[in-house]
């Protein structure tokens, strides 16, 4: 029962839902988002309705939830294997957010080849798995792991320093992806749109609630990390431009992006980019459909719409119990 006063979403007076929102130990402090979000969902159902649970914490009773909805398990990058299986059960128990093969393709970031085989641009990549040797390359790159979040991993390498980062992460685990450095971000950044699923909709689809610039982060070889987890990250609101709204419309609308499960937010990271003639554009950076911070403190009315637009996309799936 909502607490005297509270704010209840419209739909729901009547009804009774328990949500989990799930965190790591380690990110539940660095969550930009956890508070705001827990406020404006127990505003709505009730204090008891909403708990926030990390996804390795062996005594949660899974099954306990109408729905489980993954916001910041930061830590799964170390540990993907046992992150899929968990996965895997509790979407056996519950309803998890987003899907789980939403998750399985989103966690490995060779779905950019996918994308750009469908046509999206994307910044120019190099795939090296384990066992493969680094290409030469000229100029400042940027070398990551495949599997990763929040820069975890990435490293800003000049040429010769390429082939030693992709050892390193070859001896980690990890199979190692090269792009070129996007000098523009320095003074630009990226654009990340955040969009939240339209509920009401009979066939849900996604609608943009705000966007946001953040800064470039491997400006030097060097950059200052939040937790251990991430590198710290410089944000600020921003309007997008229509190129790079259309284009990251148009990245949510591709075959691969359709055929998966269920996606009630995603977040489209879109850079600017200039080939070798100067010609610029935009490019796709990131796809996040697993645990995007969406910063709603940037946009006063952005943590109103998730919590509402997430209700009503449950409440139409019967995922809301008669109390």
């Amino acid at each position: 029962m909502a607490r005297p006063g509270a704010r209840v979403h419209p739909h729901l007076r009547r009804l009774v839902i328990v949500l989990g929102l799930v965190t790591a130990d380690a990110a539940a402090p660095l969550d930009p988002d956890l508070v705001p979000l827990t406020t404006a969902l127990r505003a709505r159902l009730g204090d008891d309705a909403i708990a926030v649970v990390s996804w390795d914490d062996a005594s949660v009773d899974w099954a306990a939830f109408d729905a489980v909805v993954i916001r910041s398990t930061w830590d799964y990058t170390e540990r993907l294997d046992e992150f899929l299986s968990w996965v895997e059960h509790v979407d056996s128990v519950s309803r998890l957010l987003n899907a789980p093969d939403v998750i399985r393709w989103n966690t490995d970031k060779h779905y950019l080849a996918e994308l750009e085989s469908l046509g999206v641009p994307i910044v120019p990549t190099t795939y090296v798995a384990p066992g493969e040797a680094a290409p030469e390359v000229s100029g400042v790159h940027v070398v990551k792991p495949t599997v990763g979040a929040g820069s975890s991993g990435a490293r800003r390498c000049e040429p010769h320093e390429v082939a030693d980062h992709v050892a390193a992460l070859h001896r980690d685990g990890f199979a190692a992806m090269i792009q070129p450095y996007l000098s523009l971000l320095d003074e630009r950044g990226e654009t990340e749109h955040c969009f939240i699923v339209d509920g009401g909709a009979e066939r849900a689809g996604l609608t943009l609630s705000h966007a946001f610039r953040k800064g470039a982060i491997l400006v030097s070889t060097t950059f200052e990390q939040e937790g251990g987890l991430f590198a710290k990250e410089d944000v600020s609101l921003r309007v997008p431009s229509p190129p790079e709204l259309a284009l990251a419309t148009r990245v949510l609308a591709t075959d691969a992006v359709q055929r998966l499960g269920d996606i009630v937010f995603a977040r489209v990271d879109v850079a600017p980019f200039a080939d070798a003639d100067g010609n610029e554009s935009f490019v796709l950076m990131e796809l996040e459909l697993v645990e995007p911070s969406f910063y709603f403190h940037l946009d006063d009315g952005s943590v109103d719409r998730f919590a509402d637009s997430l209700l009503t996309w449950l409440e139409a799936r019967g995922l809301c119990a008669a109390s």
